[in-house]
């Protein structure tokens, strides 16, 4: 999470008489160079740490290479659109960052459609700054964006150690704001045209808030060509308008330790369509891993949950080792069925959900679902399930009210599972209490979730169905066997 000084407002008036034309000639960086910008300086200069840029449109004019780094100065901020002409190499990746000591440099969009923007360019590391972009009007607008558009592969984007706060980015996915929507949040990455992708993409380490659109939306392709190197983990994503996290067209994307909360409010709450918290579409073997999604309040139309294999995505995708507690929508989506189905086999296992109380299929997708070794803890509110045809659900414990109904039907296998409060669906499985050590008390992180472990007097211990190609894990780390019989819900390890 890198921030990015623009025109400072202290220079905005200056600059306004001197205009771009009176601006010194900016030369082409000598390769390995530093480019400082300091937008409170009252004069333009050279870009050398003595006489730094005092502008964006400086910082614009000039084309960096391999090795260079475009640095802004701590505790000012710039106004306006940063643009960086030019490209590293992956051995000698261009850095935007920041330089001296004190709080990290804004670069303010004040409502431009992007506060800083690369466009068919290639290994830029952006860290160290903050950007805003708030705006009285929702339109399409963005704190970060990186766009292929010309037919070519485009790689090598390292974005990490930004604050991104208050983008007004459109919040309502209906038409005609669709596609204002879908190109709105706090980062965003994007391929359009025939023949562009967009590979070895790391989104890490940021903190994002008060952006309308969503947090972090990464597009690498097309459904016909996907981009390739997708990694977003680590980011700290709160009251956003819109998607916490969405990775589309993207072969094999690992999805993992990110954190959010209360996605769909904020400074600019979500307004209209749905939106969810992680989630994939288009896809080839997509995986979501150890995030922890959190009170999800706002109910859009049908969504509002923490994770979602959504249309398109093929292979597997798979859900695993991740927390979620008190999200509206519930813990789970398989909407294969919402668009081109991609028929994915659907893997969600070893997950604790807490107060979520919803799993939906949607109809007319080809998925197939296998769910193991799940906790589903719902004691106060009645469960909304319905799973695809081809399920098979096995090992989970399910804590649930008397008048809930979990599905029945042919192509569902109920297996080795542990029902308290909510009727079982077949005779298979324990009717009892699985004895967690502190049920119910589920926080913020994963690490929160330890009340779902076992006591020594587990009626599910070491008694649940071996399942093949299982992870080789529990949700704490615990090994899981590919031969002993594991214990059925998430935890793996002795009783307690």
């Amino acid at each position: 999470m890198r921030i990015t000084p623009a025109l400072c407002r202290s220079a905005v008036a200056a600059l306004a008489l001197i205009g771009t034309a009176a601006l010194p000639a900016v030369p082409a960086a000598a390769a390995g160079t530093t480019t400082y910008v300091d937008c409170s300086r009252p004069t333009a200069g050279d870009g050398s740490q003595a006489a730094p840029f005092n502008s964006l449109a400086q910082a614009n004019g000039r084309t960096y290479g391999p090795g260079d780094t475009l640095a802004l100065a701590a505790g000012t901020t710039c106004t306006g659109t940063l643009t960086p002409r030019g490209s590293g190499t992956a051995a000698a990746p261009a850095t935007l960052t920041s330089y001296g000591s004190g709080a990290r440099p804004v670069i303010d969009g004040a409502g431009a459609p992007d506060a800083v923007a690369f466009t068919d360019q290639d290994h830029w590391t952006v860290t160290g700054l903050k950007i805003t972009n708030p705006a009285p009007a929702l339109a399409r607008r963005t704190g970060l964006r990186i766009s292929a558009t010309d037919g070519r592969a485009h790689s090598g984007f390292d974005i990490g150690d930004l604050v991104v706060d208050r983008v007004a980015g459109q919040t309502n996915k209906n038409s005609p704001t669709t596609d204002d929507y879908v190109q709105s949040a706090g980062i965003v990455t994007g391929a359009s045209g025939t023949g562009s992708t967009l590979d070895d993409i790391h989104v890490h380490d940021n903190v994002i808030s008060n952006t309308g659109g969503g947090g972090v939306k990464v597009r690498v392709g097309a459904m016909a060509l996907k981009g390739t190197g997708v990694l977003v983990e680590r980011n700290t994503i709160s009251d956003v308008g819109g998607d916490g996290v969405i990775v589309s067209y993207a072969e094999a994307p690992l999805i993992q330790y990110n954190t959010a909360s209360g996605v769909g409010n904020g400074v600019y709450p979500f307004s209209g369509g749905n939106f969810a918290g992680i989630w994939v579409l288009g896809d080839h073997n997509p995986v979501m891993q150890f995030n922890a999604v959190h009170d999800i309040t706002r109910m859009s139309v049908f969504d509002s949950e923490a994770f979602d294999c959504d249309w398109g995505n093929t292979g597997t995708c798979t859900i695993q080792y991740n927390f979620s507690r008190d999200n509206i929508g519930g813990f789970f989506l398989d909407c294969d069925g919402c668009g081109t189905s991609g028929a994915a086999t659907q893997v969600v296992r070893y997950n604790v959900s807490e107060n979520d109380c919803r799993i939906v299929h949607a109809s007319g997708g080809r998925s197939a679902l296998r769910m193991y070794n799940n906790v589903f803890y719902c004691p106060d509110k009645k469960f909304d399930v319905t799973l695809p045809s081809n399920s098979l659900v096995e090992n989970n414990i399910w804590v649930g009210t008397a008048d809930s109904r979990l599905p029945t039907g042919s192509g569902i296998s109920w297996l080795w599972n542990v029902f308290q409060g909510v009727p079982r669906p077949t005779a298979n499985g324990i009717a009892g209490d699985p004895r967690f050590t502190a049920p119910g008390t589920g926080g913020d992180t994963l690490a929160s979730a330890g009340g779902y472990r076992l006591r020594a007097d587990s009626p599910a211990l070491a008694n649940g169905g071996v399942v093949q190609d299982n992870g080789g894990r529990d949700y704490w780390g615990n090994p899981v066997s590919a031969t002993a019989k594991p214990n059925r819900g998430a935890y793996n390890g002795p009783g307690l």
